[in-house]
């Protein structure tokens, strides 16, 4: 039997993986990306890779180390320095097998788009498909087609394979707060080391944490109920609304170069019950894009791409497909479900309301809260089984 032909639309972290898993299960693959090079290595955003996106990597073959900085706490605490919760997560990697790291962004694209290879062709984009018994064509706007035994869709949130499964569907959903991040090579940032640190105020929310060297990521969190002047730049906005907030948040917001904040408003879309029809199945942000605040979009995509390529080794394309949506279906329906409820809490303006949830926060995080999160997100097992 000659290998599967396997065409995969985006790539980003998702796509990438994909490729990656799909190529060790024998496939012929070709990734299409439309932008038409990589970012720059040393540009870009943050993001942590928890304890359960290590292991899909190292699945991959791939060691997360290479481009990340170890986290050993979550620290969370108030506007007011008052401590909520503190996460051991060094403590948890024995357990789990893996370390969590903080990574730039860029630079994990980078490491996977290096195995990928020559199998990435920058500047394609892809403008439509039609699937038939024997497989799908992929139309290009260039003019090109290309065949394929499969497509997968990982092209991100406003997914146009999605949109090629599923005409009508609703557009995503504006999760009501908008992200502006940032990232600084800052000597003596005031971040503590090996520390993912979480700070909680009335409607705001802002995060930081070292990406090695001298880099620091930070993301200031505004709920869509606070508004400016009108004419008030990013940077003024930022300080007023942060003003008065322990360090390290002021004057991380001021070290940084307004040209540098990049404003993301934050969408998902309500969990679906299918991603496949016929030779054609989604992943990742396509699949089921969700908020951050569970910082599991990333890890989702990657264990979406192992999943795929160990149900996709062995069996005929329709009984694997099935298995795919089995395995991973329900469990990015919890974490996406979760990762809304818990962008809730960070809109919250009323002070008794914010109080009250402090109050929780300190009662049930360091305890409960984290055993269930670890329960939820860390707890995955890509043993596939021999079952249909």
């Amino acid at each position: 039997m000659s290998a599967r032909r396997i065409a995969v639309v985006g790539g980003g972290i998702g796509g990438l993986s994909a490729a990656i898993a799909l190529r060790r299960a024998g496939a012929a693959v070709t990734v299409h990306e439309r932008a038409p090079a990589l970012r720059a290595a040393q540009s870009g955003h943050g993001l942590v890779l928890w304890h359960n996106a290590v292991l899909a990597l190292r699945q991959l073959g791939l060691d997360a180390g290479k481009a990340g900085y170890e986290l050993h706490t979550h620290h969370f605490r108030n506007r007011r320095d008052r401590t909520l919760a503190t996460w051991p997560m060094a403590d948890m990697a024995p357990v789990y097998d893996a370390p969590v790291y903080s990574v730039s962004r860029p630079d994990l694209h980078q490491l996977l788009a290096e195995e990928v290879g020559g199998d990435l062709v920058l500047g394609s984009r892809c403008s439509g498909f039609s699937a038939d018994g024997d497989g799908v064509t992929l139309r290009f706007d260039d003019g090109r087609e290309e065949r394929a035994d499969l497509l997968v869709g990982a092209d991100g949130l406003r997914s146009s394979v999605r949109a090629g499964l599923i005409p009508h569907e609703p557009p995503p959903r504006y999760a009501g707060f908008t992200a502006f991040q940032g990232v600084i090579k800052l000597p003596g940032s005031g971040v503590p080391p090996h520390t993912f640190l979480s700070t909680w105020g009335e409607g705001r929310w802002f995060v930081c944490y070292r990406l090695g060297g001298e880099h620091v990521y930070w993301d200031g969190v505004l709920s869509d109920h606070i508004t400016a002047p009108l004419g008030t730049g990013i940077t003024g906005l930022l300080a007023e609304q942060f003003a008065g907030w322990p360090d390290p948040v002021p004057a991380l917001i001021a070290a940084t170069p307004e040209a540098d904040l990049t404003p993301v408003p934050i969408y998902d879309r309500p969990p679906a019950a299918r991603w496949s029809h016929g030779p054609v199945t989604l992943l990742g942000d396509a699949a089921h894009p969700m908020t951050f605040n569970l910082g599991q979009g990333a890890g989702q995509a990657i264990e979406d791409a192992v999943v795929l390529g160990q149900v996709l080794a062995e069996r005929d394309l329709p009984t694997a497909l099935a298995r795919y949506e089995a395995r991973r279906v329900a469990r990015t329906t919890r974490i996406a479900r979760r990762s809304r409820a818990n962008g809730a809490l960070t809109r919250w303006r009323n002070p008794l309301a914010c109080a009250a949830r402090d109050a929780f926060m300190r009662l049930t995080f360091d305890r409960l809260v984290f055993r269930k999160t670890y329960d939820l997100t860390m707890a995955v097992d890509f043993a596939e089984r021999n079952t249909p």
